[in-house]
């Protein structure tokens, strides 16, 4: 081990101790009053709106110093409910949570602080991906400026794919749940399917947890843009587009999660320092197609892992502090994605323990010219690729604009007829292969470098 490799191990390793404190449960609501929505007035017929009744159950709630707000059995059609601060909305068994299909009912998010920063340019028009467009903020759960907040229970949260003409891609409607400038939220077993947009976009949220979350189809995920100590555990996401997506992320850790997607597992859009991924199994094709592709209901999963900061428009920032680790990769695409663009370099990314199998496409390490990656661990790695002979690009491995490129016991497969080249390095400084094979139809290890240090093996 190196003296940079002792240096990255220390750091992180009591980052990983530090973290374990900061992101823990905070203590059950003080308070043990519950109001059950049904018996002030609400109805779950799936016919009733409920959506007064229920805002002003949570507002009594909180306005007496917090409790359960309790949905029981039955189905609640709503439009866009005001979480507040101290209030635990609890589903129980049976109960769901149902967004009426009339959009004029639904409210936007307004945002009480600047949001600036997080927005993106990747959509033009009436849709601009922004906390600030008021057609794309609709949400069917709005939370801002609150903390010690909970959504619990077995029960659903059902989005019913609501459509909007005026959305983006001419067809979302509201997001399921959208947060703002919280702190000390749960999420616990709950389930939410059908979202109309995301099932949860969340704008610098801090110190919350979401624990054993089931997602079911609709958009991304959780979607967070903005987050410090953010942990989630246990959940079980299987979505049409991103299953975890967002930026700007600071101890933000994925644990022993399962992904399912008909995009990206997870995809990170701006910079982040301390991200964690760990004892997490990433699955395709996707359950729920891709909503976008229409008629073509396109499943495959495109990437496991796709890191592009300024992917989705400039946004200035770094990649640092990335660990994963200990991960099972089925059918996808591609295993892993690293692209830098303008205002972004990376540093001390570890990728260790991961066996995949059914991979139709290499590891991509890429930066705009100029931009770099300065340290790019891959260790205890073993990767089945499904090959084709048709393509010019490397089959195992691509990698460019890298100071330091380390593979430790690393294991390429190739389970069809091999393209000419299984790793191609161009710009790498310090490329260093140990423990390395390449295994391919004929036996042959074959590996390109342009403009990079000589390799280095042990």
């Amino acid at each position: 081990m190196n003296i940079i490799s002792r240096k990255i191990r220390s750091r992180f390793s009591n980052l990983i101790l530090r973290s374990l404190f900061i992101i823990s449960p905070f203590a059950s609501l003080a308070q043990h009053t519950s109001y059950n929505i049904e018996k002030l007035g609400a109805r779950g017929d799936n016919k009733t709106v409920n959506t007064n009744i229920i805002n002003q159950t949570i507002a009594k709630c909180a306005e007496e110093g917090g409790g359960t707000v309790i949905v029981p059995q039955g189905v609640f059609l709503t439009a866009t409910l005001y979480l507040k601060n101290n209030v635990n909305l609890h589903l129980n068994k049976g109960a769901v949570l149902k967004g009426v299909s009339d959009i004029a009912l639904y409210h936007s998010f307004v945002p009480e602080t600047d949001l600036s920063k997080y927005s993106t340019i990747s959509t033009t028009g009436n849709n601009s991906n922004s906390a600030y467009d008021t057609v794309w903020m609709k949400a069917l759960i709005i939370a801002q400026g609150i903390s010690k907040a909970t959504i619990s229970g077995e029960g659903h949260i059902d989005g019913d794919h609501v459509f909007n003409s005026k959305g983006e891609e001419g067809m979302r409607g509201p997001h399921t749940i959208v947060i703002a400038n919280c702190k000390d939220l749960r999420f616990e077993n709950i389930t939410i399917e059908k979202a109309a947009n995301y099932a949860v976009l969340a704008y610098d949220l801090q110190n919350s947890v979401f624990q054993n979350v089931k997602i079911q189809q609709g958009w991304d995920g959780i979607h967070i843009r903005g987050g410090k100590n953010i942990l989630l555990k246990q959940c079980d996401l299987q979505t049409g587009d991103d299953a975890i997506a967002g930026g700007f992320w600071e101890n933000f850790q994925v644990q022993n999660c399962s992904i399912n997607s008909a995009c990206n597992g997870i995809r990170v859009i701006m910079p982040v320092n301390g991200f964690f991924v760990n004892n997490s199994r990433f699955t395709g094709p996707g359950r729920y197609a891709h909503r976008t592709s229409g008629a073509e209901h396109r499943t495959n999963m495109l990437a496991g892992i796709y890191i592009q900061p300024g992917g989705w428009g400039l946004v200035k920032g770094d990649i640092e502090g990335v660990r994963i680790s200990n991960l099972k990769m089925h059918n996808m695409n591609n295993p892993f994605i690293f692209e830098l663009h303008k205002g972004n370099n990376a540093q001390d990314i570890v990728v260790e323990n991961i066996n995949a199998d059914s991979i139709k496409n290499p590891i991509a390490i890429h930066s705009d010219s100029g931009y770099n990656y300065k340290s790019v661990l891959f260790k205890n790695v073993s990767i089945h690729y499904i090959t084709h002979s048709n393509t010019a690009a490397p089959w195992a491995l691509g990698a460019s604009n890298v100071e330091e490129l380390r593979l430790e016991n690393v294991k390429f497969y190739a389970s069809g007829v091999k393209p000419k080249t299984a790793i191609q390095l161009k710009n790498i400084s310090t490329p260093t292969f140990s423990k390395t094979n390449i295994y391919s139809a004929d036996h042959t290890e074959e590996v390109n470098a342009e403009s990079s240090g000589m390799i280095k093996s042990n």
